[in-house]
């Protein structure tokens, strides 16, 4: 049986006042309990040829480019917020290169910047990309400062003939420049929808809708669009419709009366419409068009992250609570350190079974999944994703805020700042001090006007943490430091 590996108790300090004090005060150097490089680096012959590699534009708007007009991986564009017009799909792609490398350690990463070389402003994006990267990794303690570089082109990746790279999802352009350490369409295919529900693994009731082979589309794209929505339109309440290549609530809909069907339908008609074009009788075997139908299991999900070995061992991290907004979108999560050897214990042997699914797929590396409890006491998976979740650093910052009597932590994401970092910085200067608040990703648009970013915040019980967290939020929304929210 695949072992989990568990965290040892802490010493917890006694707590200290909380204090919202906005004096300069000199930040203390974090330090996280393992890196993805020591994980990488557990039961494997050669951990140091592992490269982390993360799409990382820094141009707007960026120079036409040579893509090809049959990509092999495809991935939706019509989710909402993900065909947003101007530089916002920029900003999103650089916020989660920071926020997931901001865990690797001395493992190298390459942030891949294709957005082009024209134009007199080129120099100064650049610098304002690596001071953005400098920023963030001088927050953690030198041995585990990433080392960073900003490719620009083939010519620029300067690494040793048996590196191998990891992306966060396979993408056509990535794949050309850099040989990888697990094979890319195995990868595409357990990022799915689809692979959960035909794996075998406890699941809720759920069925695939593949389109047919694209030679058999007789009657036209329009009439399969047509056929693959009638099993929606079929599908008694309630029930749930997930896109296939999916991610943070993207492509879900939750359905439990008509008129959540008709929006869906209406959603799902555009995104099958845009996708079914794209598949060729070179791709359609990786599903890249196909969404899942799936009982509605009602209740809390809770986040799971752990890392599997190359040798298969499964490394439990933490459990966390999901935060959604009111649209169903994933931005952020709540961690209690004191329930973790208690959830480690509830889930170890789903850990444990996805564990070996996953390693017999070929997949090693850092793993999150959403597990609920059914009606009948069973543990359901209801989304993996084998990869770097945007919780996953909750896990290995345990020490860190335990060590200073903080029991709970959240991630927020999604941060429209009204501020420079530096003025954020000054502004919650204690928190910051304390060891209360991380900044675990921050980018800035180029005409230096927004600013977005992900942070971590902790607290001594979950009271604190939540007038923490109404603080910051209420600075988002109003630009104001309400003091009061604390009360």
């Amino acid at each position: 049986m695949t072992a989990v590996t568990v965290p040892q108790p802490l010493p917890v300090v006694p707590p200290e006042p909380y204090s919202s004090t906005k004096s300069a005060i000199t930040k203390v150097p974090i330090t996280l309990d393992c890196t993805l490089h020591d994980l990488y680096s557990l039961d494997n012959d050669t951990p140091g040829n592992i490269v982390l590699a993360y799409d990382y534009p820094c141009k707007f708007p960026h120079d036409q480019l040579n893509s090809s007009p049959y990509p092999r991986f495809l991935y939706a564009a019509n989710f909402p917020g993900t065909n947003a017009e101007g530089e916002m799909p920029n900003l999103q792609k650089r916020g989660v290169a920071q926020r997931y490398s901001f865990v690797a350690g001395r493992t190298p990463v390459l942030m891949i910047d294709l957005s082009g070389n024209e134009g007199e402003e080129i120099s100064s994006l650049l610098t304002t990309s690596k001071d953005e990267l400098r920023r963030l990794y001088d927050q953690l303690s030198p041995e585990q400062r990433p080392n960073a570089q900003i490719v620009r082109s083939t010519h620029d990746v300067q690494l040793t003939p048996d590196s191998r790279a990891v992306f966060i999802v396979p993408r056509d352009h990535m794949c050309a420049m850099l040989d990888q350490a697990l094979e890319p369409e195995m990868l595409y295919e357990v990022l799915s929808k689809r692979w959960l529900a035909v794996s075998g693994l406890p699941t809720p009731k759920s069925k695939v809708i593949d389109p047919l082979p694209v030679n058999s589309w007789t009657a036209g794209r329009d009439a399969e669009v047509r056929r693959m929505l009638q099993a929606v339109q079929q599908q008694s309440f309630p029930f749930v419709v997930k896109v296939s290549i999916a991610a943070s609530g993207y492509g879900t809909f939750v359905i439990r009366r008509e008129s959540d069907r008709g929006t869906a339908m209406k959603e799902l008609r555009s995104l099958l419409e845009d996708g079914l074009k794209k598949v060729n009788e070179e791709n359609e075997q990786l599903y890249p068009a196909s969404f899942v139908i799936q009982e509605l299991v009602p209740g809390e999900a809770h986040g799971v992250t752990f890392f599997v070995t190359k040798k298969g061992r499964a490394v439990y991290l933490a459990t966390s609570r999901q935060r959604f907004t009111q649209e169903g979108f994933w931005n952020g999560g709540c961690v209690s350190y004191l329930l973790q050897p208690m959830f480690q214990d509830r889930y170890r042997s789903t850990i444990e079974v996805l564990a070996k699914a996953l390693h017999n797929k070929g997949y090693y590396g850092p793993v999150g999944a959403d597990v609920m409890t059914d009606a009948n006491g069973e543990h359901v998976i209801v989304d993996v994703n084998p990869r770097v979740t945007g919780s996953y650093h909750l896990g290995l910052l345990k020490t860190h805020f335990m060590q200073r009597g903080l029991c709970e932590a959240a991630v927020l994401s999604r941060l429209d700042i009204p501020s420079t970092q530096i003025a954020f910085e000054e502004l919650f200067a204690a928190d910051i001090a304390q060891g209360r608040l991380i900044i675990n990703a921050w980018v800035t648009d180029t005409k230096k006007e927004s600013n977005h970013a992900v942070l971590t915040v902790g607290a001594e019980d979950a009271v604190k943490l939540g007038r923490l967290i109404r603080v910051i939020e209420t600075f988002v929304k109003t630009g104001e430091y309400a003091e009061s929210a604390e009360l």
